[in-house]
């Protein structure tokens, strides 16, 4: 259950500063394109609504369904030498082997200028070396924070650096909350929208069927108080999380075999964000116009946020039916699903694609 705990790269690195707020909220609703016609049957995996934009693999954000990359493979490991001493080096030995472009993100993250100041990215999320199979059922949690280590890397002055695959990366500028110099607004916020008490979250220190066990650690705090907490960050953290989640899934997908005979909740853990971005669309759109201006009217915002949905249900379908690989994905892709919510990436989607 450790990955339920995972400090979130940009809060656990201690690189952000303290405060945050939020401005424009109670603005009347801003109606764009796509929303009202949204097809109520719509199936949430990120295909859009029947009368939207057909699917473009080659335009960024609108593959839709037919986003597609290499997938892991089954390769055997068994030729691979394992001592505890030598651990870090396995891992990257056994990502080349079946899941390449983690280790590529892995990479990123040790010659990452962050890891001069803040380590060996392997070093610091691998923490039990005692056996190969320890060490590859902590290969998601490498990957993730790796993947953080090498964004943030990437990021400068007010940008986000997203890499979702080398050859594939956006670099987006304001994303973070109005009191650090961005235009969008904390993310613990959408606790307050109509859609959190369906699923609240769960107390502090335990994980229910019924309850977001990722909402105390990423949507903690007050947003008009003086202390940090890692719900005071934006929309760029969101979007973050949720590119290294999908990063923990395919990991997983790699590294299936490890996990025989338990469960883990990497296909929650996408899919709760996925939810995020849905809930933070809409309240930026409901209520803060100034936030939603930037997510919806630039660019880079919607082809970051378009890709990071579509490669999220590229590997939530690939890994349908791996029960060991979830615990309550299904309660939580039925309200990910949801239609009012799927209208927020259908308006993306028809700003960006038609």
């Amino acid at each position: 259950m450790g990955k339920h705990s995972r400090i979130l790269g940009l809060l656990a690195l201690g690189l952000l500063g303290c405060g945050s707020a939020i401005a424009g909220t109670g603005c009347a609703t801003e109606v764009r394109e796509g929303f009202g016609d949204s097809d109520p049957n719509g199936s949430g995996d990120g295909s859009g609504s029947s009368d939207g934009p057909p699917a473009n693999p080659e335009q960024p954000g609108c593959a839709q369904d037919e986003y597609t990359e290499t997938l892991p493979t089954k390769a055997s490991l068994a030729d691979l030498l394992f001592s505890s001493a030598t651990a870090n080096d396995y891992l990257l030995d056994a990502l080349e082997l079946r899941f390449p472009l983690g280790k590529a993100i892995v990479a990123g993250g040790l010659s990452s200028s962050l890891a001069q100041t803040q380590g060996n990215c392997i070093d610091r999320f691998l923490s039990d070396k005692s056996s190969a199979n320890a060490v590859l059922r902590q290969a998601t949690t490498v990957v993730h924070e790796c993947g953080h280590f090498y964004d943030l890397g990437e990021a400068s002055g007010k940008s986000s650096a997203f890499v979702i695959r080398p050859d594939l990366k956006f670099t987006c500028k304001t994303g973070d909350t109005t009191s650090r110099g961005g235009k969008t607004f904390a993310r613990s916020l959408i606790k307050g929208d109509g859609h959190y008490a369906k699923r609240k979250a769960c107390a502090s220190g335990t994980a229910g069927k019924d309850c977001d066990m990722y909402a105390p650690i990423y949507l903690d705090g007050n947003a008009t108080d003086s202390k940090f907490d890692s719900g005071d960050q934006g929309y760029n953290s969101v979007l973050e999380e949720a590119a290294q989640y999908v990063n923990s899934l395919a990991t997983a997908l790699a590294f299936q075999d490890a996990y025989s005979g338990s469960k883990a909740s990497e296909r929650d853990g996408i899919l709760t964000f996925l939810w995020y971005i849905e809930r933070y669309l809409a309240m930026a759109r409901t209520e803060n116009p100034a936030a939603y201006e930037l997510l919806s009217e630039d660019a880079c915002w919607r082809q970051a946020t378009l890709s990071v949905w579509d490669r999220g249900w590229f590997y939530l379908r690939e890994t349908t039916g791996m029960t060991n690989l979830g615990i309550n994905d299904a309660a939580i892709e039925a309200l990910v699903s949801t239609p009012e919510l799927t209208a927020e990436i259908d308006a993306l989607r028809n700003l960006e694609c038609k």
